[in-house]
């Protein structure tokens, strides 16, 4: 009993010191925008920093809309350093179990947090304010867009290199 004990200490203390670093493989996720699927692949998503307030979100999130995938174009973001990618250029299409578009789901857009930063994801970044991405270095990082309402999320991961 007092060997399981102590096991049990030695693994809570080991994860407790191991916390307070936040490494690439956290997988931690910051908000940079929210936005709405859209029809097609061809067009962009509508997107802004904080497009609902809580009121809206609840009466966008209404309607139960079975998603079952999200389908992105592109997959794959490459910028340079310094660039600048307009995120309402995404196209992100919710589908669901008929293979049919769902129009104007709301969702998340999310920056994997990286040490140092790839891209800018600093809340009073004036590219971020303006639904734009600003690449900081030379790296890779990802993007994660994941449905908002109810049910269970549908997300889409999107990788992105900024190379000189």
């Amino acid at each position: 009993m007092l060997r399981a004990g102590i096991l049990l200490v030695a693994a809570l203390g080991g994860a407790c010191a191991s916390s307070g670093v936040r490494s690439r493989s956290t997988n931690y996720f910051v908000s940079v925008a929210e936005g709405l699927t859209s029809a097609t692949l061809t067009e962009g998503i509508r997107v802004a920093p904080r497009m609902f307030a809580a009121s809206q979100l609840v009466e966008a999130c209404n309607t139960p809309r079975g998603v079952e995938r999200l389908e992105v174009a592109p997959s794959r973001l490459e910028m340079t350093p310094d660039g600048r990618y307009a995120l309402n250029t995404l196209s992100v299409v919710a589908v669901n179990a008929a293979a049919a578009a769902i129009p104007d789901v709301p969702i998340a857009l999310e920056a994997e947090e990286i040490t140092p930063p790839v891209i800018g994801l600093r809340s009073d970044d004036p590219d971020l304010n303006a639904g734009r991405l600003h690449a900081v270095r030379a790296g890779r990082f990802r993007m994660r867009i994941r449905t908002l309402c109810g049910g269970p999320q549908v997300e889409a991961i999107i990788r992105g290199r900024v190379s000189p």
